[in-house]
């Protein structure tokens, strides 16, 4: 196998898949896919791929009922990248650069 379609019939079953998880088919849309259905390849064709939907749920399912991990280590580092960029707009504030500020500026108040 090439890739996740590897055939003309592998791409027309995701197609018929992605229009039947949409919910919505016409009449006519329904009917072209029960025609299509038939062929005992496409039939294979897309059982195949509604497994692969069915271990990608189980899948799924196993990652969502593990524990999300600890954001305790992410705080602070949040909180030295805002002191960081809170001192580098200081030091650019006061480092004598009158056109770092708009004049609207506290000093000009």
């Amino acid at each position: 196998m090439s890739g996740p379609l590897h055939s003309d019939r592998d791409r027309d079953a995701a197609q018929w898949f992605a229009a039947r998880r949409r919910g919505i088919m016409s009449l006519e849309e329904r009917t072209a896919y029960q025609e299509w259905l038939k062929d005992v390849d496409n039939a294979s064709a897309m059982a195949n791929l509604e497994r692969i939907w069915e271990m990608v749920g189980i899948a799924e399912h196993h990652v969502a009922a593990e524990p999300a991990p600890s954001r305790g280590r992410l705080r602070p580092a949040l909180v030295a990248a805002m002191c960081a960029a809170s001192i580098g707009i200081a030091a650019l504030s006061y480092s004598g650069n009158p056109g770092f500020w708009t004049t609207l500026d506290w000093t000009d108040r």
